[in-house]
């Protein structure tokens, strides 16, 4: 971790501080004032390039703040609108202004031109944080390529179909009806790459979120005594204990090596982000199980603070693939692109590390 990630890190964990968060489940999205805070101190556009308004740090500095709200279980959206929209509307020079943002893929979009004004046409499938954004940065596969087009989330052409996840996050789809965009330009970003983009921000959350989940359990197995003696005195729950820690640890170190390789090869980096993905995915079911199992019916009540962190371990692992999809990739760089499985474990390409 460089030093400004540490700063960034510190700086996000002292917010937090300041601005407690309720851990209640389902919960509500951490307010107006740690969000006020972040967009204040511009962390929420620190990967974001300096011409579009951004701070121009890198990609590994910004998900240090993730990886700190996600570990605190604050709902906000910080993954959306700092890492995916902000970055999509940044690498065309288009600044977002202040306004909170969040990120959608229409598919089979269309884009009609008159003069200066640009119309979107689509649907967007599973979009998160509907409620609070005030614009959505669409990333359209139209005919004529990839266009990125940011529309306000007000427009009487917007239909927002709005629900929530497990956490309580406003969660839903999005309705494009000829909605006239504010902003549009080709994009140089490709569908492959916001989705890529996406799991390894997602991989890395999980992973902060089991760490918590393993803290948690940990301590509760401590000081939980049954038939007078701590939980983690029983052999069984040591063992669940330390399978836990072994799950946790794997995604932990799966997402660092993915977010190290972002600085790497495009193809490289893709590689790690589908490694973390699919073990970040692989294993938060069980993490959250396991949890659930030492803590009881305790865990399961709305007022402890263990749902906020299950539910998201249930919820993200499929946000932007599941372990299924991205296991996929990897295999096929194998098998029809004939690299060396080996060199797909250890980050080599064209026999250099």
């Amino acid at each position: 971790m460089s030093d400004l990630a540490t700063e960034l890190a510190a700086a996000t964990t002292a917010m937090l501080a300041r601005f407690p968060v309720d851990l209640r489940t389902p919960g509500a999205e951490s307010g107006t004032q740690l969000w006020a805070a972040l967009v204040d101190a511009g962390f929420t556009s620190v990967d974001v390039p300096e011409e579009a308004g951004g701070q121009g740090a890198d990609l590994t500095d910004a998900l240090a703040v993730l990886d700190a709200l996600a570990g605190a279980g604050a709902l906000t959206p910080y993954a959306e609108h700092a890492l995916l929209a902000a970055w999509l509307a940044g690498s065309v020079g288009h600044s977002l202004d202040g306004a909170t943002a969040t990120v959608a893929v229409v598919d089979d979009a269309t884009l009609d031109r008159d003069g200066e004004r640009a119309r979107l046409s689509g649907n967007a499938v599973g979009v998160a944080h509907l409620a609070t954004a005030e614009v959505v940065v669409a990333l359209a596969d139209t005919p004529e390529g990839p266009v990125i087009a940011v529309c306000r989330c007000d427009s009487p052409d917007v239909r927002l179909e709005n629900g929530t996840d497990l956490s309580g996050m406003s969660f839903g789809d999005i309705d494009f009806e000829g909605v006239e965009a504010d902003f549009s330009a080709a994009s140089p970003i490709t569908l492959d790459d916001l989705r890529t983009r996406g799991a390894l921000v997602y991989a890395v959350a999980l992973a902060a979120v089991a760490r918590t989940v393993r803290e948690r359990t940990i301590q509760y197995a401590a000081e939980r005594v049954q038939f007078g003696r701590p939980l983690a005195k029983f052999q069984a729950i040591q063992q669940t204990l330390a399978h836990m820690a072994a799950q946790t640890t794997l995604m932990e170190t799966a997402a660092r090596a993915a977010v190290e390789s972002t600085t790497a090869d495009p193809l490289t980096a893709r590689t790690a982000a589908a490694a973390a993905k699919v073990v970040a995915s692989r294993h938060a079911s069980e993490v959250a199980a396991a949890a659930h199992q030492i803590h009881g019916a305790i865990g399961f009540t709305s007022e402890h603070a263990l749902g906020r962190f299950t539910t998201a371990l249930w919820g993200w692992s499929d946000r932007y693939g599941d372990d299924h999809e991205w296991a996929d990739v990897l295999a096929e760089r194998i098998l029809d692109g004939g690299v060396d499985p080996w060199d797909v474990i250890v980050g080599v390409r064209d026999g250099n590390a």
